[in-house]
């Protein structure tokens, strides 16, 4: 049974990844907090301290693993947070003894059980001869390879999807790639089992800084709270919101009613997605990486107001280094943080006098950040100019295409004015569709907000919800207004908005505890429903991202018709391929393929360079666009047909990998050239043959 065996060796190492990531994201943080005591670190309870060290970690981890393996190597970082594991598992025994309770244990628990959600999601499950991968893989495919590019090539890496003849250095945010190499190198594992593994320590940051938010930022101590509106601590309460999400499960019914397609996943209905807690997570875990880092920055601003000149500057260096590794985690999501912050310093300046005091911190933090990312923006400003953009600029503006607005625009007024004004007729559309499709995205914390809103007059709202409120705004209209250009999908519009759902999160933590006082019996109705219908929503959502692939496998849909069985195919020959080949091999697999989850099959698998994955050479991540349509006119020649016109000799491809770099050349037995029995595949010498997978050498020696 290959494909049970190839699990249990997944899930084994994936939980060694877990427990890899303690000395890396939990460590530095710990160690850092006992030395330093920053804001009474030392006489804070263990549970609260596992928070503020996991916290800590994240701030300082990620731009010090990538300093000292830019000007050292990825070995010294494994050394430093070896190191760093030891000097806190020894400080933890002495200061902890006698000091556990519940809370601790609780959160132990509810980490360990997260864990072995985030496994039983994305690991690939083996049944027989099939390998049944999760939906997720869309993502996880391009961000194995950075990992593995980090493990085999450095800082900075080299981009894996392009070899334009030589190394491409990434022009990516890769701190987060970094991070997992490191952990992935403590204890062998594979580059994506340690990657799964960075997918449940990003939920862990997640429900740390919303620890830390629930008692630093949020007013009101939890014993004088509003005791018949609460049965669960504040903590607790943060943490179960985050499986509630928007109103999308409607889309989702409607389109079953209708008979249309299924959504491989839920948030896909809308072309520019309010992503759940939980998808934003197991999808993205580096932009949940670099928004914990940009709220720590916050929080520790934040705290920072009544505190003397020593603690002060303290607390502004280290959120500038959280800043500093928020920005090569995510650079979406810092990027409409600082444009946040610029508004919320211009807001407290004119009118919010309470909080005046913590601007000089921000500001200090901002410039550290700087100061710590200098030699980022360097690799960033080197790297070439063509780096296959669809726009000359970073951003642009843009009205957010919350529904996609072709219905509205058919109507007689809309449709004239459409073939007059195009543009004008465009924008008017999206403007009149956000209002329904914010409802239907934000759903109960819509809700929530719109209380709070109608409410303004006659509530004298604490400072932090007055924060959390202008923050809130603040990300709607960047977000709202702005889109990435550097590729299709709005990357921006949809990561900025993480941090409105996070504020949002806090409002209905204060709404739950009564803070906004008596809600309506017809109100009371509409939230709770609408808090039902998230939490069902979250649950369709992982269930459709776990068995998505597998029905449409079984059900012969064209796109993924045969990829369990592929799947396990290549999974079986490039494991057997790494204890052949050299891990500087440059391979090739071909190109054309009956959909992008069997390329990203190919990728997932392959833990070496390759010459050209995706379509357009991925010179986006890296690497200089003007050789690509050469290369793949080559490699597309190489894998193009049979017979004697089309298929390539023995020689024939070893001219070709000379001229391209290429070391092995990967056939499968649902390649076309496979049939042909005088082609390069049956011709030169395979280091591999499993009989569905040849990998030959077409080096010219």
């Amino acid at each position: 049974m290959i494909g049970s065996a190839l699990t249990r060796g997944d899930v084994f190492g994936c939980l060694l990844a877990v427990g890899a990531f303690l000395p890396v994201l939990l460590a530095p943080g710990y160690c850092l907090g006992l030395a330093s005591n920053l804001l009474g670190f030392r006489s804070r309870p263990a549970a609260e301290q596992l928070a503020w060290g996991i916290a800590l970690s994240f701030a300082i981890a990620p731009i010090g693993a990538v300093m000292i393996a830019k000007y050292g190597s990825l070995a010294a970082v494994c050394w430093a947070a070896g190191l760093c594991g030891i000097v806190c598992l020894i400080a933890w025994v002495l200061a902890s003894r006698n000091r556990l309770g519940r809370g601790w244990w609780r959160g132990v628990g509810i980490a360990v059980a997260w864990a072995l959600f985030v496994l039983l999601a994305l690991v690939d499950v083996g049944v027989g001869n099939h390998l049944f991968l999760s939906v997720a893989v869309y993502d996880h495919a391009l961000r194995t390879a950075f990992v593995d590019a980090v493990v085999r090539t450095g800082v900075p890496p080299a981009n894996p999807l392009y070899w334009p003849g030589q190394p491409a250095p990434m022009r990516y945010y890769y701190f987060w790639y970094v991070v997992t190499a490191a952990a992935a190198r403590l204890v062998g594992v594979a580059a994506r089992q340690a990657f799964i593994a960075s997918v449940a320590w990003a939920g862990i940051g997640l429900a740390a800084i919303l620890t830390l938010y629930c008692r630093h930022f949020l007013s009101g101590d939890e014993a004088g709270a509003n005791l018949s509106r609460r049965r669960w601590s504040r903590v607790t309460l943060a943490l179960a919101l985050l499986a509630v999400t928007g109103l999308d499960a409607l889309p989702a019914i409607a389109k079953a009613i209708f008979r249309l397609p299924v959504d491989a996943d839920m948030d896909w209905w809308s072309g520019d997605q309010v992503t759940s807690w939980l998808d934003s997570v197991i999808w993205v875990p580096h932009h949940i990486a670099g928004l914990v880092c940009c709220l720590f920055g916050f929080l520790l601003v934040w705290m920072s107001k009544d505190l003397n000149t020593r603690q002060r500057i303290g607390c502004a260096a280290v959120a500038g280094l959280s800043f500093a590794s928020a920005f090569g985690l995510s650079i979406w999501v810092p990027l409409a943080f600082a444009m946040g912050m610029i508004a919320w310093i211009a807001w407290v300046l004119v009118w919010e006098r309470e909080s005046r005091a913590r601007v000089p911190v921000l500001l200090g933090a901002g410039l550290i950040a700087v100061l710590a990312l200098l030699p980022y923006l360097h690799e960033l400003r080197s790297s070439p100019a063509d780096a296959g953009a669809n726009g000359s600029h970073f951003l642009q503006f843009g009205i957010r295409r919350m529904i996609d607005p072709d219905a509205l625009l058919a109507f007689p007024w809309f449709a004239e004015l459409a073939r007059a004004h195009p543009i004008v007729a465009g924008s008017a559309a999206r403007l009149i569709l956000l209002v329904p499709g914010y409802f239907v995205e934000l759903g109960f914390y819509g809700l929530v907000l719109a209380l709070v809103l109608t409410r303004l007059r006659r509530l004298k709202l604490d400072e932090s919800t007055r924060a959390s409120l202008f923050l809130i705004a603040a990300s709607l209209v960047i977000s709202t207004f702005l889109r990435s250009a550097v590729i299709s999908s709005n990357d921006f519009g949809w990561r900025s908005m993480l941090i409105a759902q996070f504020f949002l999160l806090l409002l209905a933590v204060r709404w739950a505890e009564g803070a906004f006082g008596e809600t309506g019996r017809w109100a009371s109705m509409a939230l709770y429903a609408a808090l039902w219908i998230g939490v069902a929503g979250t649950v369709y959502q992982q269930v459709v991202l776990r068995f998505y692939l597998p029905v449409e496998d079984r059900l012969g849909r064209p796109d993924e018709n045969g990829l369990s069985e592929r799947a396990v195919a290549l999974r079986r020959g490039l494991d057997e391929m790494d204890r052949k080949l050299p891990q500087t091999a440059i391979l090739q697999f071909a190109p054309d393929q009956p959909g992008d989850y069997f390329r990203y099959a190919q990728i997932l698998n392959a833990r070496r360079q390759i010459e050209t994955a995706l379509p357009g050479c991925a010179t986006g991540f890296g690497g200089s666009a003007s050789a690509c349509a050469d290369i793949q006119t080559a490699v597309a020649r190489l894998f193009g047909g049979t017979g004697p016109d089309t298929a390539f000799s023995a020689d024939r491809a070893r001219a070709v990998c000379g001229r391209l770099g290429v070391d092995d050349l990967v056939a499968t037995r649902w390649d076309s050239v496979w049939n042909d029995r005088q082609s390069w595949v049956w011709t030169l010498p395979a280091a591999v043959n499993t009989g569905n997978v040849r990998v030959v050498d077409c080096a010219i020696n």
